[in-house]
């Protein structure tokens, strides 16, 4: 068997047919190869040159997230991010948006002030190419001012005069009825019970008459399960000698970004620091005919990015 598998094998080697049948095949697979190599280098340098790294001036269309540093999202251009709560927490003054209003956002790379974006975004795309994933970080300096008009710092305990004095009109205002002399109306902004002293010469006299332990909630119901908002305001007691009221606001630091309420005017506050050592909490307030908006102004912002297309400047 073993001797008769030796001459088989020997008498292969000699055949010529075999051999030119196995250089040709030889040939086609190292041509392949080569077609293959050049094909595959082609494609690579068009694929780096078409996704050249994004300098100023050029134009940038992407997807985006913006992220608060304590994990919510403040705005986006994805809808499915905007509509999923589950997966996507807010932050307090998220609003979702018409579905059709979502759509890849284009902006000047470098181009930041008026007309542009915040300057930590502007500059954060520079050098970044079509199809990267990436999240671009905004320094507080870098993102959004803090404007010092709509924000304030107040007393956690604070007092507040017994006696008020307001025009006719400006009862009818905020109280929506007419002044009525011994009349006990709850208050339009605090919600404990006021009596109206005296009605002269169209002005109105008011007396606050809260019960010491009674706790309102002024900025909004901290228990509504749609929009939670507010928090709790002890009345402490009465002062006589001053004709005052003393009133404790219930806040802690753990409030500090995640907690807002509606202030007397109706706009939107924040609040935006705690200070335990002063008896201190700060409020931010937003003002929608500008766009501020105090829960992002002043601090390090996240966006996350999706860089869809570059069009060279």
């Amino acid at each position: 068997m073993e001797s008769q598998q030796g001459q088989t094998t020997h008498a292969a080697d000699k055949d010529p047919a075999r051999k030119i049948l196995a250089a040709i095949v030889a040939a086609i697979v190292v041509c392949g190869a080569l077609i293959g190599y050049v094909l595959y280098s082609e494609s690579g340098a068009s694929k780096a040159q078409s996704s050249a790294a994004i300098v100023a001036g050029d134009l940038v269309t992407m997807n985006y997230i913006g992220w608060t540093p304590n994990g919510k999202v403040f705005d986006t251009s994805i809808f499915t991010v905007a509509s999923n709560n589950a997966v996507y927490p807010k932050s307090l003054t998220f609003t979702l948006r018409d579905n059709s209003s979502y759509t890849p956002f284009n902006m000047t790379a470098g181009n930041y002030g008026s007309g542009g974006t915040i300057k930590g975004f502007a500059l954060g795309v520079i050098g970044l190419r079509e199809g990267d994933h990436v999240t671009i970080e905004v320094a507080p300096e870098d993102g959004y001012a803090i404007q010092e008009s709509l924000t304030r710092w107040q007393d956690l305990v604070q007092e507040m005069p017994l006696i008020e004095v307001l025009s006719a009109q400006d009862f009818r205002d905020n109280f929506k009825t007419d002044p009525v002399p011994m009349a006990i109306l709850p208050h339009y902004f605090w919600g404990w019970d006021i009596q109206v002293v005296e009605l002269i010469a169209g002005m109105v006299t008011i007396k606050n008459l809260p019960t010491a332990g009674e706790i309102v909630h002024p900025f909004g119901n901290p228990d509504d399960a749609t929009n939670p908002a507010g928090w709790p305001v002890e009345v402490v007691g009465y002062n006589l000698l001053d004709q005052a009221l003393t009133i404790r606001h219930h806040l802690s630091a753990s409030d500090v970004y995640n907690v807002k309420g509606t202030d007397i005017d109706g706009k939107t506050l924040i609040v935006t620091a705690y200070n335990a050592d002063n008896g201190t909490f700060q409020v931010g307030k937003n003002d929608p005919s500008t766009g501020y908006n105090a829960e992002i102004s002043g601090r390090l912002l996240l966006f996350e990015v999706t860089i869809i297309k570059v069009t060279p400047a």
